[in-house]
Order: C-alpha cells, then structure tokens, then sequence
C-alpha cells in the first residue's frame, strides 16, 4: 500500500513538473523535481526530468549533453568542450553523475590513442562531489566491474579511484566498507600484475604496481593480513630487469614497502623467494632470484648480504656462470639476460665488505674473462665489478679498461660506457688514477662528450671531475692534534697525504677541466632551456667543481668566459625552490656562492654583469656568506668552528662589486639594514683578513650618501661606527689601517662627516688623523693628510673648530714626518693643509 502511494505521489509530482517546464517556470520544476527525487530517488522518469531540464538551463554548456556529443563523434573540439564544460563552476546533479559515469565508462572510445575519456572521467571524478558519491556506493556493491572499468580506461581514471578511497568523508566510518574496499584494490592489482608480464602487458602491469604501491604507502595496516609469500612473489617478480625500467621502479618502490611493514617475516619470504628460483636452477629462475637479490641490496643490505653470504650461494652463482660460458664455447647459446643479471647482482654486492672479499675469492677469473671479451655485450659492467673490487696494483689495469671501453665509446653500446664511466668514478678515488685520466685528453674529451650528451651517465662523469679537483682540506691545529692522538690511540702513524693530491697537483688537473671545456658543458646542460634541471645530487657535484677549479685566480678569467657566472647564479636559484632535501640545497646555494665570491674576486664586475644579468643577482648571492658557516670536526661531532675563508672571500667579492662606475646597485642592496648590520658585526671580528676584507668594503661603500649618513647621522648607532672606524686605524694590519684611513678620508669629504669626526669621544677622531699623517707607512699618510685638509677645509665655524682642536693637540709630529716623505705630491698636500694651522 505504501509503495503504490509513493508511485502516485511520484506521478502527480512529475504531472506538475512538466506542467511548470512548459510554462517556463525553470525553478517551480527544480523543486518538485526534488522532492520527487526525496520520496523516490530511483524512478527512471524523474531522473529524465532532471536531465532534461539541466539541458534546457545550460543549452550547450551541460556537461552531459557536451559529453554525449563528444562521445559520439569523438571531435577533438567536442572534447575540448567537455573538459571545460566538466571543470565550469556548477556542481552536476545525482541524476546528471549517473548518466556521466554511464557515458563515460560504457564508452569504447578510450581505445582510440587521442582519447580524452580517461582525462575526461578523472576530472569528472576529481571535480565533482555526486561523482566522487556515486562511485563510494558503487564500488562495494561491485568493485571487480568498477575496478575493471577504471583499469582498462587509463591512468588518470585509476588514480581517481585511489583519491575517493582516501577521502574518509565519502565513506561509513564504523562499518569496515572503506578498508574493505582498500583489500578489494590491493587483491585485484596483485591478481592483473601475476597475469601480465613482458611484452604488451607491461604496461598496465606498471598501472597495476602502482596501485599496490599507493595501497602499501598510504593504507599499510588494511592490508597487512594480506600479505604472504604469494604476494611477495608477485611483487618480487616485478624486479625482473627484463621489464621495463619505469615497471622496475614501481616494483622496488612496493618491495621496499613490503619489507618495511612486514619486518622479519617479509625478510624471511624474500629469502625463500631466491633460495627457490635459484635451486630450480632454469635460467628463468635464476635471473628473477639475481634480479630481486640485487634490487633488495640497496633497500636492505645486511639482509641480502646475508643471504648472498649463505653457504654455498656465491659458488652455485659461479658454477651457474661458467656453465653459461662454457656453453658459449661449445657453440650452444648463452644467456646474456643471466649474464647481466648476476654481474648487477655482484655490483650491488659490492656495498659490504665481507661480500667484496666472497667476489674476490670466487669470481675474479671469470670477471677478468668477461672484461676482456672483444665482442661481450658486457664489458663495461664487468669493468665496473671490477672497479669496485681494485685496490694496489690492479686498479692499473682496470682503469685501463675502462677507459678504453670510453674513448672507444662509438663501438659500444650505451649501458657499457655509461658503467665504463661509474667504472672510473671508483678508481679515480685514487690519486696516480687522477693524474692518468686528467692526463688523457682522449679520456678527457670522451668524458666532456658524455658529460653533454648522455643525461645517464652524467652523475658518474660529475664525480670523476669531483674526484679530480677535491683539493686536501687544511686542518687546523686542533684537529691535527685530535688525529695525532687517535692514531697514537690506534698504534699507527698519522697517514701521510699522498704527493699526488697536493695542491700543485690538483691545481694543475683543474686547469685540464677548463682545457676541456668542462664549465661550459655544465653551463650547457643546466641552462634554463634544458626540459628537466639537474637532480639535486647532480648539481652538488656541479657547485663543488666549480668551486675547486676557482680556488686558483688564474683560472677564473677562463671560468666566467665559459659562463660560470651564470651557471653559478642558476645553481643557486634553483637549489633555493627547491623544497626537499633541505639540508643538501642550502650546501649547494653556499657552495654557488663561494665559488661566484671567488670569481668576483678577480674579474671587473663591469665586464660580467648587465641589464640581462644585473649584479644586483650577486650581491643577493654574496651576503648571506657574511655569516660564517659553523663546521663540525672531531668523532663525536664536538669542535665546533666557523669557515671564515668563504666570508672573507665574499667580502673581497662585494667590495669588488662597491666600486662598479656609474652603477650604485650593489652600494644601495650592501647599505639595507639586514645586509649592512652584518658587515658591521664583521669589523669586531678577531681573524685578522676577515676585519681586513671588510673595512676595505666600508671604505668602497663610503662612496655612497647613504654609507656616509650612517657614519654621520649622530645618531648613537652612527657614533659607535664611527668610533669603530676611527680605532681600526690604529691596528697593526697595514691593509686595515689603510683601507679604515680611506674610508675616513672618504667620509671628510662631506662637512657633516668633517663635524662627526669631531664630534668623536675625547678627541679621538682628531687624534686619529694626526697618527695617520705620522704613519710609518707613506700609504697612510696620504689618507691621513687627505682627512687633514679635509677637516680643516671645511667651511664656516666646521672648520674654525678643527683648526682649534689641532693647534691644542699639536702637529709637531706631522712636519717632521714629512720631513722623510719622498713623494712632492704629497709633501705639498701636506704643507697646504698645515698653512691652514697658522
């Protein structure tokens, strides 16, 4: 009785709706639309209705009707339509979600390579909330239909899925349905990867690891009971390196995800999974277990050391390789996919020290066969096994190796030269092994190329050149005394510094690089038209050449032609909007820095910069280097001290940018408050080159108006820096004395500077300019008699009060220094100013 009274209130609901409609009474209909919909949401004729009136609203920009249209022509203009007709501001209605997700997932459209149904159905599943509502309810009531949908439509479609699923507000919270949705993803995307493999499964099978992966990341504990050896299998078999790399990758990402949540009992299953494959024995065996123990290496090392430790494991691997050779020689065919698997498995190996002696012991011979093969497909990743196995005598050899698998790089493939490279980065951690490769122009060159022209094999080519220019760091006396004492602790003498990486030494490979062209390659790869920048890990490589190969003044003149300015200024930008790894940025922001301070240093500013590049980009670059980088030395992370030469080196730098001619940039950015507070603590600082660098750079700045009212404001700020001025010229330092001398002669010039001057605490601002013009050095004594005429040249009662306070304190001392001076210039500058005392 109920429901045949719910039918009746519906008809005479939809009687007065159409009523309304055709009385183009739009709103009258909308809301007894709504109530039909309120007393029965399911009637097939309300939902019509509602349809039909969001078309007669919206005419061609309903997003249904411009997606039904789209979907039956498929016009690439009609899909343009319906993107933005699905991203427009209005929420589409229950009824209108229905017939949209109906369209979009019935359609076979998503077949056709210029589809837009996948981008199309995630916007739609992103954007609107009846969707998003629609699809919640849907998928418990039949998640192996809804799976397979948004599986075969595309990537875009499926991660939708995977965004519904994390919104807890679409979801029951007491009843389990969201976590058992969560198991119902995680079995099916295991179930499609076991079903596909190479070939044209490998695609959706990366779709499918990637679910898994998500799942494992975000929602551990709904599937943790899922979790077997089974499932470990599947996820394991995904490490094949007969997939593809992007497929790989996803399998590492849900290994590494596996083994973490499932602490010892996933150890043990990964055990299981290669002791297995490996006692089968196949080849199809054996490059799954090579392949899975060789990707866990670096995700959990004392676990896969451990099991390539076993009993028996290293000699069944060696027994397995030399059957393949030998077939090789009895004419049968052997398996290059077993020999790439197991020479990875032996580089990765390579990461524990007693794993490296196994290798050594059981399987050199073959390595050192496979290595020399003319025709092997392999050459290069046996030579990088190599590489990381040499020590003494045969690091030669396989040096030589590789670097003729390098210069011969137009005869081999593009995986051997770029390990013949990562080869080199492991042997050029040896000083003689240095001189070798800088020596080798061929090699040189070979490397410049690769550095420029093959983006994987650019971090090992950045750390052979790291390794080449890494100069031995100076340490102070404390921490030689530390190492003095821990070798006595371990009865061993300090270790002396091989000749080879003496500074001469790293000096003259560094000039090699710039022979080489290698800053002009890094300013190749890195500019900003590159599509994507250098990794972070890249470019901290990059800053520390650039930084080495600037420690030497006569290569900085080669480095800014070769654009390092640049480059450097490029680097640091980037390093600073870059989000992650934060610690790892602000190292390549101060190294850029250091090294552009460093260049600045020896190269007329004018010469680098313009309205293009505008210093102003290397004053910003500079200051933060005038606050000293705390370093740490010592085991227990104790000894703390401050790097001064990078401060001291941007000192040298600004006060090179103060003086550019006709551009006040740099003087007005140096004179900001923030920028300026720091350069004053500085002229308390206790190292000697420190004060110096920056009272040379108060002395360029007082050039400025501004650098002047802040000595002569008479504000107290403005007397302590004067005061602080007026005593550095009574330093020992000749370079500190002379430049606080120029600052003061500079600031005189001005009558309000004359008046601070005097205006210093007992008299000490006079005081200063008598014993500047009495200094044993006649540098001094210019700017002293320079500051003398300054003062007593001032006009009106200014000067009047200088003349006063000379004539009490007396210039006796003056005239008979000048009685030895040998410049007539400044004799005669000296006795105008002292006329003015009669």
């Amino acid at each position: 009785m109920a429901s045949t009274s719910i039918q009746s209130r519906t008809a005479e609901l939809i009687t007065k709706a159409d009523s309304a409609t055709q009385a183009g009474e739009t709103a009258k209909a909308a809301s007894i639309l709504r109530e039909a919909s309120q007393i029965n949401p399911e009637n097939t004729e309300v939902k019509k209705r509602w349809l039909a009136l969001a078309d007669q609203e919206s005419g061609d920009a309903n997003p249904v009707a411009v997606l039904r249209k789209y979907l039956q022509n498929s016009d690439s203009d009609d899909g343009e339509k319906a993107r933005q007709a699905l991203n427009q501001g209005r929420q589409l209605s229950r009824p209108e979600a229905e017939e949209a997700y109906d369209l979009l997932t019935q359609s076979t459209n998503h077949d056709n390579p210029t589809s837009k149904v996948d981008e199309l159905l995630s916007i739609f599943l992103q954007r609107h909330t009846s969707a998003r509502q629609l699809l919640a309810e849907k998928f418990p009531a039949d998640s192996t239909k809804v799976f397979n949908q948004l599986y075969i439509i595309g990537d875009e479609a499926f991660k939708a899925l995977f965004s519904i699923l994390l919104d807890s507000s679409l979801w029951p919270t007491d009843d389990g349905i969201r976590e058992k949705a969560c198991r119902e993803i995680f079995r099916f995307s295991l179930a499609t990867v076991k079903s596909a493999g190479p070939g044209p499964g490998v695609q959706r099978s990366g779709r499918a690891m990637r679910a898994v992966t998500h799942i494992l990341a975000v929602q551990p504990g709904t599937v943790l009971e899922l979790i077997d050896q089974g499932v470990v299998d599947i996820v394991l078999a995904e490490l094949d390196l007969r997939l593809d790399g992007r497929v790989r990758r996803r399998g590492i990402l849900a290994t590494s995800r596996i083994l973490e949540v499932t602490g010892e009992k996933g150890e043990g299953w990964f055990e299981t999974f290669v002791k297995t494959k490996v006692a089968g024995g196949g080849e199809e065996g054996l490059v799954l277990a090579f392949s899975a123990a060789g990707a866990v290496f670096p995700i959990l090392p004392q676990v896969a050391a451990t099991l390539f430790l076993t009993e028996g494991f290293v000699k069944g691997l060696v027994a397995n390789l030399e059957r393949n050779s030998e077939g090789a020689g009895g004419g049968k065919r052997k398996s290059p996919i077993l020999e790439q698997a197991a020479l990875e498995l032996l580089s990765a190996a390579c990461v524990d020290k007693a794993c490296r002696d196994a290798i050594n012991q059981h399987c050199l011979p073959w390595l050192r066969h496979l290595s020399d093969e003319q025709e092997g497909g392999h050459r290069g990743l046996a030579a990088l096994v190599l590489a990381k196995l040499s020590g003494g005598d045969e690091v030669g050899d396989v040096t030589s190796k590789l670097t003729n698998l390098v210069v011969a790089s137009g005869n081999g493939s593009g995986n051997e030269i770029e390990q013949a490279i990562e080869g080199l980065a492991y042997t050029s951690l040896q000083p003689r092994v240095k001189e070798e490769i800088a020596g080798n122009d061929g090699l040189m060159a070979s490397l410049v190329k690769a550095l420029r022209s093959r983006p994987a094999a650019l971090f090992g080519c950045l750390t052979i050149f790291t390794n080449l220019t890494a100069y031995t760091p100076a340490l102070s006396a404390e921490a030689k005394k530390i190492a003095q004492l821990k070798a006595y602790a371990n009865q061993a003498k300090p270790a002396d510094h091989d000749p080879l990486d003496s500074d001469k030494h790293v000096t003259a490979r560094c000039r090699k690089l710039l022979d080489h062209d290698v800053v002009a390659a890094l300013a190749a790869i890195c500019s900003a038209k590159q599509q994507s920048p250098m990794s972070t890990a890249n470019s901290l490589l990059s800053v520390g050449i650039l930084l080495n190969v600037a420690k030497e003044q006569k290569h900085r003149a080669k480095m800014a032609q070769q654009g390092a300015v640049k480059l450097l200024l490029l680097l640091r930008e980037r390093a600073s909007q870059t989000k992650a790894e934060v610690n790892t940025t602000q190292i390549i922001a101060f190294r850029a820095s250091h090294a552009l301070a460093r260049i600045l240093i020896s190269i007329n500013p004018e010469h680098l910069f313009s309205g293009a590049l505008p210093a102003s980009s290397a004053v910003g670059a500079l200051v933060p280097l005038l606050s000293p980088l705390v370093v740490t030395t010592g085991a227990q992370g104790g000894n703390e001290q401050r790097d001064l030469l990078p401060t001291f080196e941007a000192l040298l730098g600004l006060t090179n940018l103060a003086s550019m001619d006709g551009d006040t940039t740099a003087q007005d950015l140096l004179l900001r408050e923030a920028a300026f507070a720091a350069i004053e603590e500085l002229m308390f600082s206790d190292n000697v080159l420190v004060r110096r660098g920056c009272v040379e750079l108060v002395c360029n700045l007082m050039a400025s108006p501004g650098c002047v009212a802040k000595f002569a404001e008479g504000s107290a700020d403005s007397r302590r820096r004067l005061l602080v001025l007026v005593a550095l010229t009574d330093v020992e330092d000749l370079a500190t004395r002379r430049a606080a001398g120029g600052g003061l002669a500079a600031l005189t010039e001005w009558d309000a500077g004359v008046t601070a001057l005097l205006d210093v605490k007992d008299g000490k601002g006079v005081q200063a300019v008598v014993r500047m013009c009495g200094d044993e050095s006649e540098e001094v004594v210019w700017r002293g008699v320079v500051c003398l005429g300054n003062v007593v040249g001032a006009p009106g009662e200014v000067g009047k009060r200088a003349v006063g306070m000379l004539k009490e304190l007396g210039v006796d001392g003056i005239k008979k220094r000048l009685r030895s001076v040998e410049d007539e210039g400044l004799r005669g500058l000296a006795i105008e100013a002292l006329m003015k005392l009669v």
